[in-house]
């Protein structure tokens, strides 16, 4: 009675003797840059979500740090430093308030 493993399936398929479609070296660069293409996109995703969506409507600081999962606020400074448009915003605000003017 013989007995299988799944260490003996896999030995089995690299020693495949049959000519592969892709060779080996090219499916090792395919899968480096899917899975780094794959990378890129959760951090640009995971950016724009901090700075465009939450930071840009005012959403505090803090609440997005925790969002984010930072154990503290100084990481996700490098996001607010992109936010030139609501610091703008805010000082005309301010000045609205000041002055009692709304047409600014």
């Amino acid at each position: 009675m013989a007995q299988y493993s799944a260490l003996r399936c896999v030995s089995g398929i690299w020693q495949n003797s049959e000519k592969p479609l892709i060779s080996n070296g090219l499916r090792f660069i395919f899968t480096c840059l899917l899975t780094g293409a794959l990378w890129v996109l959760f951090h640009t995703s995971r950016h724009t979500f901090a700075s465009t969506v939450t930071l840009a409507n005012n959403i505090s600081l803090e609440v997005v740090s925790k969002m984010l999962g930072h154990t503290n606020t100084r990481m996700t400074t490098h996001y607010a430093k992109l936010i030139d448009k609501c610091i703008g915003e805010q000082m005309d605000r301010l000045m609205e308030t000041f002055t009692g003017d709304s047409n600014l």
